[in-house]
Order: structure tokens, then C-alpha cells, then sequence
């Protein structure tokens, strides 16, 4: 039998993340938005869960005081008529469902953290899936923030609770989350910087990437050399990293062109 020090294990974790936030910004606690400290640069890596560990984690080494807001989640449709339902699908269960591009069922906000929009509101306004805001003012049923990407930088905007639904699933049901639609965004994965331009990433992967194109995405953003941080995972090769490449892409290629 192995018995594994848990206590061990979530020191070693944030350390880690740490590293990785002392990398990216140094003193969380003297970042000041208007020197583009969350616009020119980025904490990357692959996967939602690491991005809700870095989130969690600089929020939580953060001045000021928290404020918690909960989702009222629901299920809307169901392809059973049992009237067992409401066991099958307990409120707990549904408020532990986590979806890529979707808020939590809770969320962990400051005043000062910088957040990103989830959904296509209303892009007259500037507020579009991955718009980068920050948050001067957290109210009880509304939030205020400013935008600091794209075309409606310096524009103050309030985001009240819309109610989301996920169905993108092979689950019986519609998830019905009413919830401010936005992440902490302190850290972004690969896939939402794509297409960015950034004067300094830092490329986190505690694992290696998991799709085709990640790792290209990941580098393409930063504008230099200089510019690149990667942290790698302890027991990995110092000067190597895997790049997933499907090869039945070339198969296909040769088959074709010896036609």
C-alpha cells in the first residue's frame, strides 16, 4: 500500500502555480490594468481545469475582500417522463457540472480581477465570447466593468445575470444555469488566444498538449522571442515537448496524390 500525503501534494501544486503567477505578473497585489499588465500578456496551457486551479489560486493571493455568487441551476428538458427526475438529477449533481465556455455554478470575484466574457450579447457594446474585461465595482446583482481588449477599450459596461443553457450533451436533459456569463481570467486556455497578439506568454503545461495545433496556437500569440515563458511539469525533458500530429493526415495526402 502507497499512502500518498495529501497536505505534500497541494504544497507542491501551489508552488507551481506559484511559479507560474509570479512568472506572469510578479506582485498580483501592484498590477494596475491600465498598464496593459492582463492585455499584453497571458498565462497559456491546454486544459479548463488548470486555468480554474491558476484562477483560484491568484484570486485567492489577492487584496480585498470576495464575494461568492451562485448559479439557481435546473434542468429544462428531459427525454424520460419518469417521475423519478428530480432524484436522478439532484441539485448537487447539476451544480458540479463544469462545460468548456460556460460559467461555473459558482464564482469567486474581487474588485480588480480581470474576467472574460463568455457569450455574443451584444457586439455594438464591445461585449463578444472572449471580450477581456476588468471589475471596479462587484454589486449584488450586477457587476461593472471595464473593457480592456478589443475595439471598446476604456467602455464601462454592466453585466447582470442571464440565464444560460447547455445542451451540448449526451445527458438527457438541458442544463438551465442562471449566472453571470463570465470566468475569472487571470489565465486563458490555448484555444481562446487564438488569433491574439501578445508581448509576453507564458506557456504553462503541468501535461503535455492534447490536440492537433495547440502547441503552434500557444507560440504563434507572442510577438518575440523574448517574450516566450514555458513552465514545464518537473519529470519531463528539459529542451523537449510533444506536439500532436495526426499522421492519417499525410496517409490521406499520399493516397490522393498517387492517384
Amino acid at each position: 500500500m502507497i499512502i500518498v500525503d495529501n497536505s505534500l501534494v497541494q504544497e507542491t501544486k501551489d508552488e507551481s502555480l506559484k511559479q507560474v503567477v509570479d512568472a506572469a505578473y510578479g506582485d498580483v497585489n501592484k498590477i494596475k490594468p491600465s498598464e496593459g499588465s492582463y492585455t499584453d500578456k497571458a498565462i497559456l496551457t491546454p486544459r479548463n481545469d488548470t486555468i480554474d486551479e491558476i484562477n483560484a489560486y491568484t484570486i485567492s493571493k489577492t487584496d480585498g475582500e470576495s464575494r461568492d455568487y451562485y448559479s439557481y441551476d435546473s434542468f429544462e428538458v428531459s427525454d424520460t417522463q419518469s417521475d423519478q427526475n428530480d432524484t436522478l438529477y439532484a441539485i448537487e449533481y447539476l451544480n458540479s457540472m463544469e462545460f468548456s465556455g460556460f460559467p461555473s455554478h459558482k464564482l469567486t470575484l474581487k474588485v480588480g480581477a480581470p474576467i472574460m466574457y463568455l457569450r455574443n450579447v451584444n457586439k455594438k457594446k464591445g461585449l463578444c465570447n472572449g471580450t477581456r474585461l476588468i471589475l471596479p465595482h462587484i454589486g449584488e446583482i450586477v457587476l461593472k466593468a471595464d473593457i480592456i481588449t478589443g475595439s471598446h477599450i476604456g467602455d464601462e459596461v454592466l453585466i447582470p445575470r442571464i440565464v444560460l443553457l447547455h445542451d451540448e450533451t449526451n445527458l438527457p436533459f438541458t442544463l438551465r444555469r442562471p449566472q453571470f456569463p463570465i470566468r475569472l481570467c487571470y489565465a486563458m486556455t490555448i484555444n481562446k488566444s487564438q488569433g491574439q497578439s501578445l508581448k509576453e506568454v507564458i506557456l504553462y503545461l503541468p501535461r503535455p498538449v492534447f490536440a492537433h495545433g495547440q502547441l503552434y496556437v500557444a507560440l504563434s500569440c507572442v510577438t518575440s522571442k523574448a517574450g516566450l515563458k514555458i513552465i514545464k511539469s518537473k519529470d519531463s525533458h528539459p529542451r523537449k515537448m510533444k506536439n500532436i500530429v495526426y499522421k492519417e493526415i499525410f496517409n490521406r495526402l499520399h493516397s490522393h496524390g498517387s492517384k
